[in-house]
């Protein structure tokens, strides 16, 4: 298999595809950029290798690097192609991506099937030369990677032609660690520090508990000094900003609940909630609004409360219910790790991304 995939860059995704090729039936390239920005790095990254997947990485430039739809890979597919002779192809990228439509008929010329990434979950208005490339992408493609089920209703209206199929995002293997010691009741949070992800409304809420709570913010962005040192009863806000991704485990055993209290806007909803699973693995419940997939997310695995989206009295009612209830807490817990192993771990997310891929190839 080839894959394209700029997500690749950060280590924990690659893991769905160091568990096809632990599986013995894959050998898998993956071409990725060589330099990648994100909001959580100051400057350029290079990829970070998964241990296992040394040889299995093929770094190239790209034009516009951090540009999740626009980057442009700097090679000429037809020649990667070539060289790799792939059975089949996996675009880790939305249908409309300039990497997709960069990498769609190259792979058509040559015989290869290929799929695609869907995680957009907004049926956005594009310049009609995009909607037409996306209808090209999408009907050549032999299947779909949706990441929700919105995202396959969405692929199939936008349409695909070939099989659809929820593909999740995998949270990784981590270890259990143990909880932190006697503390105050604590609400955390991970990801972006910035406006669409509700952290206003999340400060609010925490203000009108009673004291002691803390409020943990794990991550950066725009809304930091917004947020750090903020007053809340008997307490401040804390952000940490110096866990990496692989010491989230530890970072997530200083919570008693993670709150994800994002926003809708005209451009973008939440696409799945990756922080929820985490959450789930590390046995700490969740409380989400009802934005975008968090509600199915949050429904799927039974591990936590929904709330009105922007609700910001509901919200505290919400986290006042779980710090009053320990063994509720527990039981969302408990119910939501055992969701996320089953259907959000690497071998259950490999396992559907695997499904796909055979049935491209006609096995």
């Amino acid at each position: 298999m080839l894959v394209v995939s700029h997500p690749a860059v950060v280590s924990v995704n690659q893991e769905v595809y160091r568990e096809l090729i632990g599986r013995g039936d894959w050998e898998i390239e993956v071409v990725l950029p060589s330099r990648w920005r994100h909001s959580f790095a100051d400057g350029p990254v290079a990829p970070d290798v998964l241990p296992g997947m040394e040889g299995s990485l093929h770094p190239v430039p790209v034009a516009l690097a951090g540009r999740q739809q626009r980057h442009l890979y700097l090679t000429l597919p037809g020649r990667q192609i070539r060289k790799f002779r792939p059975d089949v192809a996996f675009l880790e990228a939305e249908p409309f991506s300039v990497a997709a439509i960069q990498w769609w008929l190259p792979l058509k010329l040559r015989g290869v099937p290929f799929g695609v990434q869907c995680a957009e979950n907004i049926d956005r208005p594009l310049p009609a030369p995009l909607l037409a490339l996306r209808r090209g992408v999408l009907r050549d493609a032999a299947f779909v990677g949706a990441r929700s089920e919105t995202a396959t209703r969405l692929a199939r209206q936008w349409g695909a032609a070939g099989e659809v199929g929820v593909a999740p995002h995998a949270v990784p293997g981590w270890d259990t660690v143990p909880a932190a010691a006697e503390r105050p009741f604590t609400v955390g949070y991970a990801g972006r520090l910035v406006e669409s992800k509700g952290l206003l409304d999340l400060l609010a809420a925490v203000r009108l508990l009673p004291e002691p709570v803390q409020l943990v913010l794990i991550g950066n962005g725009e809304l930091r000094s917004r947020l750090e040192g903020q007053s809340i009863p008997g307490s401040q806000v804390r952000v940490i900003d110096d866990i990496s991704h692989d010491e989230m485990a530890a970072g997530y055993a200083q919570l008693d609940v993670v709150a994800l209290p994002s926003h809708t806007t005209p451009t973008w909803k939440e696409q799945f909630g990756r922080v929820i699973v985490e959450a789930l693995w590390c046995g700490v419940p969740v409380v989400g609004s009802d934005s975008g997939e968090i509600p199915w997310l949050i429904e799927k695995t039974g591990g936590g409360l929904v709330f009105p989206e922007g609700d910001v009295t509901e919200l505290a009612e919400r986290l006042m219910r779980l710090r009053e209830s320990p063994d509720l807490r527990r039981d969302l817990a408990r119910t939501g790790r055992g969701a996320a192993e089953q259907m959000f771990s690497v071998p259950a997310a490999a396992t559907a991304l695997e499904d796909l891929l055979l049935g491209a190839c006609g096995n």
